[in-house]
This record gives C-alpha cells, sequence and structure tokens, in this order.
C-alpha cells in the first residue's frame, strides 16, 4: 500500500507579475518530481456593473468588450512567451515544454472561486498558487484570493512565498 499521494495534474495559477516565474519554478518541479503535466491558469477580474458603467459612458459599451477581449488575448501570448522563455533558460533536453497540458485565461468576479472550479473541472491533484502581500487595509480585511482559494479547495495548496529580493531575479513572469 502506498501512502503516498500521487500528483499527476497540477493546476498553475498566474498573475503574470514579476514574482510569477519563481513560482512557477515550484510548480514544474513538482511535475518532474511527479511526472505530472501544469495547467496555467490567469484569472482577470471583470468589472463590477458600476465601474462597467462607468467606462461605458467614457468609451462607449461596444468598445469595453473589446478592449477586455484584447486583454484576454494579450495575457495568453504572454504567457506562451514567458513559458517559451523560461524554458529555454533550462535547457534542450528537459521536458519544460511538454509539461503544461494547457494554458486557460478566464474572467471572473471572484478569482478565488474560479481558481476552485477550473481545479475540480479538470481533476488537479494540487494547486501551485503565489502568496502576495496585501497592499490596502480592505485587501487585508477581505482576505487574499491565496487565503480564499485554501479555504475552499477541496485539494491540497502549495503556497510558494516569494523572498524578498527574487522579484529582480526574475523579471519576467508567467
Amino acid at each position: 500500500m502506498n501512502l503516498l499521494p500521487d500528483i499527476k495534474k497540477i493546476l498553475y495559477c498566474t498573475r503574470i507579475g514579476p514574482n510569477s516565474a519563481y513560482i512557477y519554478r515550484h510548480a514544474m518541479a513538482l511535475a518532474e518530481k511527479f511526472d505530472a503535466v501544469i495547467t496555467v491558469l490567469h484569472v482577470m477580474e471583470t468589472l463590477t456593473p458600476e465601474q462597467e458603467a462607468l467606462i461605458n459612458s467614457y468609451i462607449g459599451p461596444d468598445s469595453i468588450h473589446d478592449v477586455l477581449e484584447n486583454e484576454e488575448k494579450d495575457a495568453l501570448v504572454r504567457i506562451k512567451k514567458h513559458l517559451s522563455s523560461f524554458c529555454s533558460k533550462l535547457g534542450d533536453d528537459n521536458s519544460c515544454s511538454y509539461r503544461v497540458e494547457k494554458i486557460i485565461v478566464a474572467e471572473s468576479s471572484s478569482p478565488a472561486d474560479e481558481i476552485v472550479k477550473q481545479s475540480v473541472a479538470m481533476g488537479a491533484d494540487v494547486i501551485v498558487i503565489g502568496a502576495h502581500a496585501q497592499s490596502s487595509i480592505m485587501g487585508a480585511l477581505l482576505g487574499s484570493t491565496t487565503q480564499k482559494v485554501i479555504r475552499k479547495s477541496a485539494i491540497p495548496v502549495f503556497v510558494v512565498q516569494v523572498p524578498a529580493g527574487e522579484q529582480e531575479l526574475s523579471a519576467k513572469g508567467i
């Protein structure tokens, strides 16, 4: 009887920020260790009705949808570019490029709910996500996306705390 967990599907959540490559290295290490595949997820938070109405009054209702659609396409392109760069730095004889099974860019009013929903839909064994410092009092009071994912997820959540100074070392995000 094997008491160790079998990790075959990893959901890696990214903000496509400066700390993303550091966090992604942990997802890749897990994938290598367990011969697993990675799904990369980037959740774009949707606008509240009030925010959308305000923007519509300035640029028109069709324009905001074009902007959001372009932002989604841009996020996908940036993720692919950063993954390619990350994998090329590891060398040609690694399994980096085929570890990524899928890239998903989703929109949601609740990123934490979307992350949990995607983890269930794909049958993930673990979620890899970064811990980000709270930049506002509201963020501290309401809780971070990472904290919400930990509370709502039925599977393990691997939280990566980025050490001070690491941001400069991994200036490109995944």
